[in-house]
């Protein structure tokens, strides 16, 4: 899919970046993706799914915290690599989500997260 190229560009710019996923998180399912070619490549449908049901058990873990707080993203950490799930525009309730897998080793991970949220802020929900 060039388009999905093209649109996830930023966040393939990332050192280290392994994967990038647009994730419809009601259902999990994959809209877009990119995968470095170096390496082994992860599966996309397989970070999709995880993530959005990582996100929406964190939605309503949060509302039944009624805390008031909103969820920004989520970080998972493995020994070789760091998965970043975020949602993308400015409302809580965004159904699309971006999730990026990168390189522990390579990745700066606060610079990620900065390329990551500004990505993200760039949508409008």
């Amino acid at each position: 899919m060039p388009e999905a190229a093209e649109l996830l560009a930023p966040v393939t710019a990332i050192d280290g970046f392994r994967l990038g996923c647009l994730i419809d998180a009601s259902t999990g399912m994959v809209l877009a993706s990119a995968v470095n070619p170096v390496g082994p490549a992860p599966s996309a449908e397989a970070a999709g799914a995880g993530a959005a049901d990582i996100i929406n058990l964190l939605i309503l873990l949060t509302g039944k915290l009624a805390t008031g707080e909103m969820l920004e993203d989520v970080m998972v950490t493995y020994s070789e690599s760091f998965v970043m799930i975020r949602p993308l525009g400015r409302d809580q309730q965004s159904q699309l989500l971006l999730v990026v897998m990168a390189d522990r080793q390579r990745t700066n991970l606060a610079m990620a997260h900065r390329s990551i949220r500004d990505f993200c802020a760039s949508f409008t929900s």
